[in-house]
């Protein structure tokens, strides 16, 4: 969704002001650091980090807004000592409460993907395989991090905490389905014209996991007694030659 956002931000600038993770680095940054801790005294300077954020790129008064980050949500539930996403609530409950400070006049609109646990927890295996040291077989990876799997419960308690503020989701499944991809789908939810909706330049398929064989490489980097630099090398070296999770040039 986010390749598709950015390949085609010239072509939406009329219509929407777009923030990307690029443009909230430190934001990122600090809802990471809670999603470790749970610690409220860690987004004491949230506030600060957002003004920043809006003083650098200004949001023009005349368009409606779009962030698409997922990095506000924390750290995905596999990395480092996240087991789930519990802080979620919290974090979406400091964004959204500021956004609502700071455009009065706006209605501030949350619209989470989400995918099935089976999906969502072989797609974050693949991903940690990646990323991180992960030594673990899927089956041991299952059974960890199953309960944070439950991405409905998630946003249920979402809602619940920002209410009345609206809180939606969009199944990828049905994203998919989209002529012009995901990316796609979520821009229709915005008010964008249907001739320059149907001209949009479509991407594919964009961040996902490696395939069978990849993934299957990356482990037994994992479990190779290699130091890490050479093991993250390796894994570097795999996922470049098979263009791994890469954004058409633009």
């Amino acid at each position: 969704m986010q390749h598709f956002l950015w390949l085609n931000r010239e072509a939406l600038e009329p219509f929407f002001d777009l923030r990307m993770m690029r443009h909230l680095k430190p934001v990122v940054r600090l809802a990471a650091t809670f999603s470790r801790s749970n610690n409220p005294l860690h987004l004491v300077d949230m506030v600060g980090l957002l003004d920043a954020a809006f003083e650098d790129f200004p949001v023009r008064d005349d368009r409606d807004l779009l962030i698409s980050s997922e990095g506000l949500s924390g750290h995905m539930p596999g990395t480092g000592t996240v087991k789930d996403y519990s802080a979620v609530p919290i974090l979406m409950t400091y964004v959204a409460g500021y956004l609502a400070e700071r455009f009065p006049d706006a209605q501030v609109k949350l619209l989470f993907t989400t995918r099935n646990s089976y999906d969502w927890l072989f797609s974050a295996y693949r991903q940690h395989l990646r990323g991180q040291r992960l030594t673990m077989d899927f089956a041991e990876y299952e059974a960890l991090y199953r309960d944070a799997a439950d991405l409905d419960g998630v946003i249920t308690q979402v809602a619940t905490a920002l209410d009345p503020l609206p809180v939606m989701f969009m199944p990828m499944s049905d994203a998919m389905r989209h002529p012009l991809g995901p990316g796609a789908a979520l821009v229709d939810q915005m008010n964008v014209p249907e001739g320059v909706r149907a001209n949009l330049t479509p991407v594919g398929k964009g961040n996902e996991g490696p395939d069978d064989v990849l993934w299957e490489q990356f482990l037994k980097l994992n479990r190779s007694k290699l130091p890490d630099a050479a093991v993250t090398a390796q894994k570097d070296a795999l996922a470049q030659a098979a263009n791994l999770g890469g954004w058409k040039a633009h």
